[in-house]
């Protein structure tokens, strides 16, 4: 899977190898505590997926200068800090196989760290001079607090309201890639037309990206996935392939599958979810829904023209489907 990303990354491999040593500048301090913690989430950071769009989204409408490297770092860093305050939530003891902040270092540090790099990515965006990029960012952060509150509001509660479902994903996942992807057209200078495109692209992919994520919640084990599994289910949230079980699936199942979800506690309870789940066609509807985003967003690149970045990013919304195989 990682081989899949490099060979998709080639045409911006060098800016994301120069993202790290900026992220390291821009997160510098003097305080040897605060290094310390920086040090640790940058050691855990994940694929990379924010910045490499905006930099495939930039290089697809021609190029752009040094700001490039400054939205990637933005988008990066705004995930991040979304992360940290996440764990917090969640009160998560493992990212990515590494102990948590919050974990490390206790809630009131990780909600402060999680501010420090907002504040930081926010330093970074304010340096971009086109006057739409700094707006883009803001809004989607917007949607990501918004979508949180949400998500936190609903909890455990089984219920089928996919709407609802959709309206927490766009706003927590879909609207940063969009902003990423919007805001890399933008710098590099495109029309409107293109900007729409590919913010549109990020959108659609985001989401089919989430809704993929949450179906291999329930699907592969901690080894195939790179984290723990279930981990859905133990924190309260209700994902698609369970709502559609819960449509779908007859009444006793119904009835077991709301308690699980209530009450699902130990490797036993998550692995009746996850049969009731499966046989009910919740799985297979919610990759069903993932094919149907990726489609929509490999059709709105239509506008573009040819290039290695609009290739790759075409290869993105496979990659999408393919790591559910």
């Amino acid at each position: 899977m990682r081989n899949d990303l490099d060979r998709i990354y080639e045409p911006v491999a060098s800016d994301l190898e120069a993202l790290t040593g900026l992220l390291r500048r821009e997160l510098a301090t003097d305080d040897p505590f605060i290094g310390e913690l920086v040090g640790h989430v940058l050691a855990t950071r994940g694929k990379l997926m924010r910045p490499a769009l905006a930099l495939l989204s930039a290089q697809a409408c021609g190029g752009a200068d040094e700001q490039r490297l400054h939205l990637a770092a933005t988008v990066e860093l705004i995930h991040i800090a979304s992360l940290v305050h996440d764990d917090i939530i969640d009160a998560a003891d493992l990212r990515r196989g590494t102990s948590t902040v919050n974990m490390l270092w206790g809630n009131q540090i990780a909600v402060l760290l999680g501010d420090y790099l907002f504040a930081t990515a926010f330093d970074l965006v304010s340096r971009i001079r086109h006057p739409e990029v700094a707006p883009t960012i803001a809004l989607a952060a917007v949607a990501m607090s918004q979508a949180e509150i949400q998500a936190v509001k609903i909890g455990g509660e089984p219920n089928e309201d996919e709407a609802a479902y959709f309206a927490i994903v766009e706003g927590k996942t879909g609207r940063l890639f969009s902003a990423a992807c919007r805001a890399g057209a933008l710098i590099a200078g495109a029309p409107p037309v293109a900007a729409d495109a590919l913010a549109e692209f990020g959108l659609q992919w985001g989401t089919s990206f989430q809704i993929t994520d949450d179906a291999l919640d329930l699907t592969s084990t901690p080894e195939e996935l790179g984290k723990p599994t279930g981990s859905d289910i133990d924190t309260g949230r209700v994902t698609l392939p369970v709502i559609a079980a819960l449509r779908r699936a007859p009444e006793p199942d119904r009835r077991r599958l709301r308690d699980l979800v209530q009450h699902a506690s130990g490797s036993g309870a998550l692995d009746e979810l996850r049969t009731i789940v499966d046989r009910s066609g919740g799985v297979r509807y919610a990759l069903d829904t993932a094919r149907a985003y990726a489609g929509r967003a490999a059709a709105a690149l239509d506008v573009l023209p040819a290039s290695q970045a609009k290739s790759s990013l075409l290869d993105l919304a496979e990659f999408v489907l393919v790591r559910a195989r």
